[in-house]
C-alpha cells in the first residue's frame, strides 16, 4: 500500500504590515538592549565641540527672532571638558561700542525682570543650556564689546542660583539704545506664581511630583512610553526633561523633547514660582532621534508652544492653589 502523506491545510499568510511591524520590534529591542543611552551626557563635553558651534547658529537665530540682532551677535564657542561656553559681541562696531551695549544690557535686565520676573542674564544661560542640551550648571555665556574688553558680563550657573560678574571701566555716556522690551522666547503670558502660606522646598516638591505624574502617561502611538529625567533637583528648583513623545505640540507627529525649568523664591510666609517652558523637535522612522537632532519648536511651531504651555501651567497653577 502506497504511503499517502497527511493533507494539510495550507498556511495562512500573515500580513505584510505585522511582519514589518514584527521586524522592527525585535530591532527595537536588540537596541535598547545592547545600546547605550543616547541621552547620556559624554565625560568630557570636547567631544562634542562641532554640536556645539553648531548651536552657536541657532543662538543666533533666536536673537534674531526676538529682534536682538542689531544689539548682539552669537561670536564662538569654547569647550572645555566640563563647561561649554557661549560668547556673544556686539552686531555693530563704533568708538562708542562698549557704552552702547552696557547702556543696552542694562535696559534689558531691567525690562525683562519686570515684565517676565526673569533677569536678562538669566534668560541667555537657560536658552544656550537649551540648545547645547545640558544642564545650566554645565553652560556659560560671556557678554563683552571687544578684548580687551571694557564691558564684560559673565554668567554662569552655582548651586542653583545665576550670577553674573559684570565689568565696565566706561559710563554709558551715549543716546538711548532702543531695545525690546522683553523677549518673545520668554513664556506668553504669566509665568509667575504667589503661593500662599507655604515653604519653598514644599512648593517645588508639589510642582516637581505634579508634572512627572503629568508626562508619565504619555508617549508616542507604538513602542515608547515617555521618559521623564528630573535628575536635576534642589529645594528651591528643578529641571524636568521629557522625550519619547509624540503629538503634544507638533501636530506633524514629529517625536518631541520638552524642558521644563522652574525656580522658587522664599518671600517671607509666601513662595514665589517661576517657570520656563521649552520645546524642541525632531524626526525618526523607529526611535527617537538623539537629543541632538531636535530642533528648537520657538522657530517652527511657536504658537502651537504658546498654547500647550499656556494649558500645561494653568493645571500647574489650579493644583497648586488647591
Amino acid at each position: 500500500m502506497a504511503f499517502r502523506p497527511r493533507s494539510q491545510k495550507p498556511r495562512r499568510k500573515r500580513p505584510k504590515h505585522y511582519r514589518l511591524f514584527r521586524a522592527l520590534f525585535v530591532t527595537c529591542l536588540l537596541c535598547c538592549l545592547g545600546a547605550p543611552c543616547a541621552r547620556a551626557q559624554p565625560a568630557d563635553l570636547r567631544q562634542d565641540k562641532a554640536f556645539f558651534q553648531k548651536k552657536q547658529k541657532e543662538f543666533g537665530q533666536w536673537l534674531s527672532r526676538n529682534n536682538l540682532e542689531k544689539i548682539f551677535r552669537a561670536d564662538s564657542v569654547a569647550v572645555s571638558a566640563k563647561k561649554v561656553t557661549l560668547f556673544i559681541r556686539p552686531a555693530f562696531d563704533s568708538k562708542t561700542v562698549c557704552d552702547s551695549i552696557q547702556c543696552a544690557w542694562e535696559k534689558l535686565e531691567k525690562a525683562n525682570r519686570k515684565v517676565n520676573g526673569q533677569f536678562f542674564h538669566e534668560r541667555l544661560l537657560q536658552k544656550w543650556a537649551f540648545l547645547a542640551e545640558v544642564h545650566p550648571d554645565q553652560a556659560e555665556v560671556v557678554v563683552r564689546c571687544h578684548d580687551p574688553a571694557h564691558f564684560l558680563a559673565k554668567i554662569y550657573s552655582r548651586e542653583g542660583k545665576i550670577p553674573v560678574e559684570q565689568r565696565s571701566v566706561r559710563s554709558a555716556a551715549v543716546a538711548d539704545v532702543r531695545v525690546p522690551e522683553s523677549l518673545q522666547g520668554v513664556n506668553t503670558g504669566d509665568n509667575k506664581l504667589i503661593v500662599h502660606g507655604k515653604k519653598v522646598n514644599a512648593v517645588c516638591n508639589s510642582a516637581r511630583r505634579f508634572l512627572a505624574n503629568y508626562y508619565k502617561p504619555k508617549g508616542t502611538p507604538i513602542l515608547w512610553r515617555a521618559k521623564v529625567d528630573t535628575s536635576f533637583t534642589a529645594y528651591d528648583e528643578f529641571l524636568l526633561e521629557v522625550t519619547h513623545l509624540s503629538y503634544e505640540i507638533c501636530p506633524d507627529g514629529f517625536f518631541e523633547y520638552h524642558r521644563v525649568y522652574v525656580k522658587g523664591l522664599q518671600k517671607g510666609d509666601d513662595v514665589e514660582l517661576t517657570w520656563e517652558f521649552q520645546g524642541k523637535y525632531g524626526s525618526g522612522i523607529i526611535f527617537p532621534p538623539r537629543k541632538n537632532d531636535y530642533k528648537d519648536m520657538d522657530l517652527r511651531y511657536k504658537s502651537n508652544l504658546e498654547d500647550y504651555q499656556r494649558h500645561l501651567f494653568k493645571k500647574l497653577t489650579d493644583y497648586l492653589r488647591q
